[in-house]
């Protein structure tokens, strides 16, 4: 009896042992699976976190790129706005030497107009007058100008004077327009042939340009020429231009 109940014993002691060892594997398996879990979660939220951490820095690197682009964008357009207003302030400066030059223009031209008053065809006026020495005549280009109220046509006549020296003494003279070259006879190259020979009278509106040759008298050396703009016996305007000596 003994025996058996010692062998029951044994038998109850061993079950409980084994029944303890599968609740230990079993807390043991549970332990093991969280902590694996727990890594695999951590696992995935740390590569999660990472994706996330790249793509905000993506983007905080795209908006600094924006960001520069922006202030290279303001930078220009500032540059733009001050050559803009530089170049407004020098446009309105000579806007406003051109307003006073032509104030003083003005002022001269009533002037004058005082002095010359204008005929009943209008005022009339020498833009350009050049001259030069070409062999034994002298070269003159014209450009008149008519201020007049009207259409009408202003008839003038243009007469030149010239002041030099003749003979060892200062003497002033008229000139007369050079002679139209006869038959076969060549004028030289430079030289601008006249529409008219000894025609110098003026006919226009508003502009007239006017071109030939005077005639010098042999031995006189010129270092002025007046032309005046008769209307009439009256002169209009005048103007005198200085030559340089003869070579």
């Amino acid at each position: 009896m003994q025996n058996k109940q010692s062998a029951g014993g044994q038998k109850d002691v061993r079950h409980r042992l084994m029944r303890w060892l599968v609740v230990v594997a079993l807390l043991f398996g549970l332990l093991v699976g969280g902590a694996a879990g727990r890594l695999v979660l951590r696992d995935k939220a740390s590569k999660d976190y990472d994706a996330q951490r790249q793509e905000l820095a993506w983007q905080v690197q795209q908006s600094r790129a924006d960001l520069d682009i922006s202030r290279a964008r303001v930078a220009a357009l500032e540059g733009q706005l001050m050559v803009e207003e530089s170049t407004r302030k020098g446009l309105e400066s000579s806007l406003k030497a051109a307003q006073e030059e032509l104030g003083r223009s003005l002022s001269q031209l009533a002037f004058f107009d005082q002095l010359l008053p204008p005929g009943p065809q209008g005022s009339v006026s020498i833009r350009a007058f050049d001259i030069e020495r070409l062999g034994p005549a002298l070269q003159y280009r014209v450009l008149l100008m008519r201020n007049s109220p009207d259409d009408t046509v202003f008839n003038g006549l243009m007469q030149f004077t010239a002041k030099g020296s003749l003979l060892g003494k200062t003497v002033k003279i008229p000139l007369q327009p050079a002679q139209r070259p006869r038959s076969g006879e060549l004028l030289p190259a430079s030289a601008t042939p006249m529409p008219q020979a000894n025609d110098l009278g003026v006919s226009f509106e508003q502009f007239q340009r006017s071109g030939g040759l005077l005639s010098l008298p042999e031995g006189f050396m010129p270092d002025t020429v007046t032309l005046n703009i008769l209307e009439g016996n009256t002169v209009r305007v005048s103007r005198t231009v200085n030559l340089p000596a003869a070579e």
